[in-house]
């Protein structure tokens, strides 16, 4: 007999755990708070433009493609993916744009050329990578690291010395790269997990590396697709959603939940629960208060353009003259980034479905501080939006307001209040507050015995790939 589970939240993580939890022959409910299921990645329709606000660059289409078969079905009947041909267009200020080519042989042969003392190095790290990410599959992509007993398990000690964990990011890249441009390239991305370049954190050059070796891919119809896909599957196997539930709370008796409340009055009860919301704010329902510092979170800032912006890719990075200054303001001291790289994704010079005829599809985005105590967020958007607006006008890319049909933004105040982020974190605690100051938190509570977790703050981390997996994990432990 299968349990009654009802998982909290329909993101990404939400519905591949109603998805997994349901194949092991549980009977589920998905309770969602908005209007629709996806979360951060469901897509929004403003004025004529479809907007994708959450993440844009996709990557390991293979797990999505592991869901589908795992039930019993052909992913290209769900959802299609097309792989870019170039995974980013790279503007350093004072040289001509960049592209990078999506495959290998290209990318060694761009470094060469752009950076040829760096060629070797590059080419090293490389081999490195292809010896390290079969083990990662094997470890942190096949179950969580939630226990000592874990990291002894041969494959993952392999890691470790296969990654060179004694120094820190911005040290290794450093050490492996004299060039400012691939400096600039690889910096930021600590921060796609919610840590620093000061962070012992050599897992984050993965995600360059499964960039360059597997690609960059868009979903047909636009991100959104994937949670749509997944409503699609999750509803075919018998999960019962229901949207416009947000849960405002939980009750437990001593180590077991036995209610969510939801804003309209009502309740659930279950036998286990799934949260896909953040685990500190979930925590946070049954009474535990926080007092972790959050990781990072993202400033964003969308348009719609009644014109295009010629020269842009849908993926494209903005890297101003004194980059490192405001990689030392965001990492250090926790302030937003001046000058700012901005990363410009617009949607419209790939899919022109996706904005009216002759118009531009722009997202802004820019890793920021979360909620801290010495930034006041209200206050902080003109300041932000126009250090924003400056590094695009350095580039070329300035925008009249008189064309504007509309601008959308996103601070932490937004992802703390409309998703639940702890402290409009998208990665949970700072590191020092993670599993052993190394991993995402559990999946498991480790006091209420029937409450699991999913999503981007637990394992095995952020990025809609992971989050999927993390769905995968919490049904499993049901």
């Amino acid at each position: 007999m299968g349990k009654e589970v009802v998982v909290l939240g329909g993101g990404v993580g939400g519905l591949s755990a109603a998805i997994y939890a349901r194949l092991a022959g549980h009977h589920v409910c998905l309770v969602e708070g908005g209007a629709s299921v996806g979360g951060k990645a469901a897509e929004l329709i403003v004025g004529g433009y479809r907007l994708d606000p959450g993440p844009s660059i996709i990557i390991l289409t293979r797990i999505y493609e592991s869901l589908f078969r795992d039930a019993g079905r052909e992913m290209d009947a769900y959802l299609r993916f097309r792989k870019l041909e170039a995974i980013s267009r790279v503007f350093f200020e004072g040289r001509d744009p960049l592209d990078l080519p999506a495959g290998r042989t290209d990318c060694e042969q761009l470094v060469e050329r752009i950076a040829p003392g760096d060629a070797s190095n590059f080419r090293q790290l490389m081999a490195q990578l292809d010896r390290v990410c079969p083990l990662v599959d094997a470890t942190v992509f096949a179950h969580p690291i939630d226990r000592i007993g874990r990291m002894l398990d041969p494959n993952f000690l392999r890691i470790g010395l296969g990654l060179d964990v004694r120094r820190t990011y911005k040290q290794l890249v450093d050490r492996m790269f004299e060039s400012p441009l691939l400096r600039a390239f690889f910096y930021g991305f600590p921060s796609y997990g919610g840590q620093t370049f000061d962070s012992r954190a050599p897992g984050a050059l993965l995600i360059p590396y499964l960039m360059i070796q597997e690609g960059v891919f868009y979903p047909e119809g636009g991100v959104g697709a994937i949670p749509k896909a997944l409503e699609r599957l999750a509803v075919e196997l018998g999960v019962n959603i229901r949207t416009n539930s947000k849960v405002v709370g939980m009750v437990a008796d001593g180590t077991t939940v036995k209610l969510a409340n939801l804003s309209d009055g009502a309740s659930v009860s279950a036998e286990v629960f799934v949260s896909g919301i953040d685990r500190l704010t979930t925590r946070s329902w049954l009474g535990h208060r926080s007092n972790s510092r959050p990781s990072f979170s993202y400033f964003t800032l969308h348009w719609g353009i009644r014109r295009k912006l010629d020269g842009l890719q849908h993926h494209n990075l903005l890297v101003p003259h004194g980059f490192e200054d405001g990689f030392d303001t965001l990492y250090r001291q926790r302030r937003f980034p001046i000058p700012p790289i901005v990363y410009l994704n617009e949607v419209a010079a790939l899919d022109p479905r996706s904005a009216p005829e002759g118009c531009s599809n722009l997202f802004a985005v820019v890793t920021s501080p979360a909620i801290e105590p010495h930034i006041d967020w209200a206050g902080e958007v003109p300041t932000a939006r126009a250090a924003v607006l400056k590094t695009m006008a350095d580039f070329g890319f300035s925008i009249d307001p008189d064309e504007v049909d509309f601008e959308r933004v996103q601070t932490p105040l937004y992802f703390a209040e409309q998703h639940g982020n702890f402290r409009g974190s998208l990665y949970g605690p700072d590191e020092k507050d993670r599993l052993y100051g190394m991993f995402p938190l559990r999946n498991r509570d480790e006091h209420y015995q029937n409450l699991l977790y999913c999503g981007g703050s637990v394992q095995p981390g952020a990025g809609l790939p992971m989050v999927v997996l993390s769905g995968k994990f919490a049904a499993a432990l049901i």
